[in-house]
């Protein structure tokens, strides 16, 4: 859980309380500081922002508000996206 407050603090500069464990999924990513693909394993985690730190300390990123209706459309992989469509059917019971 360390690692994932440290991510989402780096890379939106908020807090959260994670809530639960929703899934995990693995992608392969092209890295191109490296110029090779890599595997990553993708955890999602249900959480709610608690407190912003300040701005993001990651170059290139912000946080940005949106519905998960919203979000499914925004997201840039298969995975995400199949996690956004689970979290409004698991919503909507």
């Amino acid at each position: 859980m360390a690692a994932l407050h440290r991510e989402v603090m780096e890379e939106t500069g908020w807090k959260i309380a994670p809530i639960k464990r929703f899934g995990v999924f693995r992608r392969f990513a092209y890295m191109p500081e490296y110029d090779q693909y890599a595997e990553k394993i993708c955890h999602v985690v249900l959480a709610r922002p608690v407190y912003r730190l300040g701005p993001p300390s990651e170059p290139g990123h912000s946080a940005h508000w949106v519905d998960a209706e919203s979000a499914k459309g925004l997201l840039g992989n298969a995975g995400d996206k199949h996690f956004a469509a689970l979290f409004l059917r698991f919503m909507a019971k």
